[in-house]
């Protein structure tokens, strides 16, 4: 992402937008072929799109591994550190000079790769690679080489532009609610002016029980 040349805070390149694309090798692969049909590549840069760090986990190595590869590297700074005894005391014992730093560089590496590893392991039981990675890119041109550029890549996808967020609900009052649950109650809503929609309602009236004495008189 940033590689030699990169200059941190430099203004993003202006121009035309010719297709926004969902990898890196998309992009590059839309710019190589603007390149093989003639267009400098001065007037192209690709912009990566909503920068996110991504921290990816690995298992950690075992004991055994970073003690073979400490051992390794400090064995070629042995032989390093060999050489240059051997130049400075004239080639004398030159096998002998090797061997022990070889070997006194290949223990060195183990015990502080084992130990740093160890104290890494009491951090952080996996291991965590950093990396920087763009949702998109974009392929901006410049507006001098907009229209070549276009005729020779044709149609490119494009950003989906954001979906606009859903308006709010306003609160229901508790009136509103009341004459909700009324309405649910009866299971048919009635007409705004509060006549029902089907039929006539009529209200129920209590039954009356005639009273005794009037009907042993009649």
């Amino acid at each position: 992402m940033f590689g030699p040349g990169a200059h941190i805070g430099s203004p993003l390149p202006q121009g035309q937008l010719i297709g926004n694309y969902r990898s890196y090798e998309a992009a590059i692969s839309a710019v190589d072929r603007a390149v093989e049909a003639g267009v400098d590549p001065r007037f192209l840069s690709i912009v990566g799109r909503d920068l996110r760090s991504v921290y990816r986990l690995r298992h950690r190595p075992s004991y055994a591994a970073v003690a073979g590869r400490g051992a390794l590297q400090g064995a070629f700074f042995g032989v390093f550190i060999g050489l240059l005894i051997s130049m400075m005391a004239g080639g004398q014992d030159l096998p002998m000079t090797l061997a022990s730093t070889v070997v006194m560089g290949a223990v060195i590496w183990v015990l502080f790769g084992v130990i740093g590893e160890v104290l890494r392991r009491r951090q952080l039981k996996y291991a965590m690679i950093p990396s920087m990675t763009a949702v998109s890119f974009d392929l901006v041109v410049d507006n001098s080489v907009a229209d070549q550029v276009s005729s020779v890549l044709g149609p490119q996808p494009t950003a989906a532009a954001p979906r606009p967020a859903p308006a709010p609900t306003p609160p229901q009052t508790e009136q509103q609610e009341d004459e909700t649950t009324v309405d649910n109650s009866r299971g048919i809503p009635d007409l705004p002016d509060g006549r029902p929609q089907y039929g006539v309602r009529v209200d129920p009236t209590p039954d009356t029980e005639p009273d005794s004495d009037e009907s042993q008189t009649r």
